[in-house]
């Protein structure tokens, strides 16, 4: 008799054939997203996996842009794991908090105190003989980094089901090393709190297997009704894998994440997602996702030196004047350097110390004007080309600024030439940005109708207020 298995976790537990599509066996865990997340339809994707991309997605016919892709509902969520802002422990606001009465760990309501996402540790925390000592006219608690990790070990015996699927999940614990020391004392902490302070039976293998899932597959969730973030873990979309130059956009709506087609995508192609920003130049990118997801990416903008021509990661060449540095071997950490002008080569030492510099005058001029980060942006034009990433990363700055001082302006008394003033440095600034991005970004991005909207926008008003005065 032949035997099959889930086609996304390998469970052969009460698995059945898919009623829709009559191909891909399925748990009672992934039945709903597989056959649910195309309005009545079998999802448009399998899961399928080799030795050297793991678990990844497989369209299963033809995908229109915009259409979604699937939608997923998160497994375990809660607080950022490196910080430690207090917020409810079930919604995230980090207004209105007052102890749970039962475990007396932060809620912001009634209902709240017995959510579904507080009750995962709440009669855990309850036991505990000693009560937390939370002050709340501070706004942290050194324990919060404990939350996630506790929710992802109690989800075993809670939750199996739901456990089964991401106990598949790759923890990277035989690359972890050279882990930072916050990360190590992170594990420390956790360990401590889950093994000493709540005395629960977890090993400290069970303890750093539960990290090691966190960090490699939790997303930031962002909670903009409530003021709150955290992270969350959505089990299908984790086995979506990274390209730079991805073919999807993921939408956060609550605590359910869309999987949207960015492009149209072909039956038999793989359905990839993008783990880092573009705004990230491939200086920082390469080894952000080195150190974090542990494999080197070899999409085109990752073996590029100069990113398609874009120059995000160049730093001016000191012995010639029109020259650029940048990486021999890009995707290699400690790469030499190399001017394309006169051909000098340095060290990756050199570069780091002039970065280093850099980040040093941004961390100092970050929360001064515009006028004077512009000016700030001058300067590093002397070391760095001027597409390079962190002068990108000012200019976006000064665009945020600049949008909520426009939206402001409506409600309150603004000169008109201030007004104006605003408008044209917001299009201007945002057409350089959006110019280097749509050079190195995914296909279907919309950097030139942003573009568009703003200078229409811009025109509309000009116009409106020449003809008032």
């Amino acid at each position: 008799m032949e035997e099959h298995c889930c086609i996304y976790c390998g469970d052969q537990e009460d698995i059945s054939r898919c009623l829709k599509c009559d191909e891909a066996w399925l748990c009672p865990t992934h039945k709903e997203p597989h056959c649910g997340a195309g309005e009545g339809e079998c999802a448009p994707f399998k899961v399928e996996q080799d030795e050297k991309s793991g678990r990844y997605l497989v369209a299963t016919r033809d995908i229109e842009k915009g259409s979604v892709i699937l939608r997923d509902k998160a497994s375990v969520l809660g607080p950022m794991i490196t910080k430690t802002k207090l917020a409810c422990l079930n919604c995230l606001a980090t207004e209105g908090l007052r102890p749970c009465s039962k475990c007396k760990w932060p809620v912001c309501s009634s209902e709240c105190e017995d959510g579904m996402w507080h009750q995962m540790e709440c009669g855990v925390l309850s036991q505990s003989e000693a009560e937390p000592s939370i002050s709340y006219d501070k706004d942290s608690f050194h324990l919060y980094p404990c939350v996630v990790p506790l929710r992802l070990l109690l989800l075993r015996d809670n939750n199996p089901s739901a456990w089964r699927v991401i106990d598949t999940f790759m923890d990277h614990n035989d690359q972890r090393d050279t882990d930072n020391q916050a990360w190590k004392l992170h594990e420390l902490l956790v360990r401590n709190f889950v093994q000493k302070y709540l005395k629960l039976p977890f090993s400290d293998d069970e303890v750093r297997r539960a990290i090691g899932i966190i960090r490699t597959n939790t997303v930031k969730l962002e909670q903009p009704k409530t003021g709150g973030e955290g992270v969350a873990m959505f089990p299908t979309y984790s086995y979506a894998n990274h390209r730079c130059q991805c073919n999807t956009f993921t939408r956060k709506v609550g605590h359910t994440l869309e999987l949207v087609a960015q492009i149209d995508i072909r039956r038999g192609e793989e359905i990839s997602t993008r783990y880092t920003t573009p705004q990230l130049g491939s200086y920082q990118r390469i080894q952000d996702i080195q150190k974090t997801w542990h494999f080197v990416c070899q999409c085109p903008r990752c073996l590029d030196p100069s990113e398609f021509g874009s120059m995000m990661s160049a730093v001016k060449c000191e012995r010639c004047d029109a020259g650029y540095l940048l990486p021999r071997l890009p995707t290699v950490i400690g790469s030499p350097w190399r001017c394309g002008g006169c051909g000098k080569v340095v060290g990756v030492s050199a570069i780091q110390g002039k970065l280093k510099g850099v980040l040093d005058v941004i961390a100092e001029n970050r929360n001064e004007d515009n006028q004077s980060l512009l000016k700030v942006i001058s300067l590093l034009e002397d070391s760095l080309h001027p597409n390079h990433y962190l002068i990108l990363g000012i200019k976006e700055i000064i665009i945020q600024r600049l949008m909520r001082s426009i939206v402001s302006s409506k409600s309150k008394k603004v000169s008109d030439e201030n007004v104006i003033e605003d408008l044209k440095l917001r299009t201007k600034l945002f057409s350089h940005l959006a110019g280097v991005l749509k050079m190195v970004d995914s296909k279907g991005t919309n950097w030139e109708q942003r573009l568009e909207s703003f200078q229409m926008e811009e025109k509309e008003i000009v116009l409106r207020i020449s003809s008032q005065g």
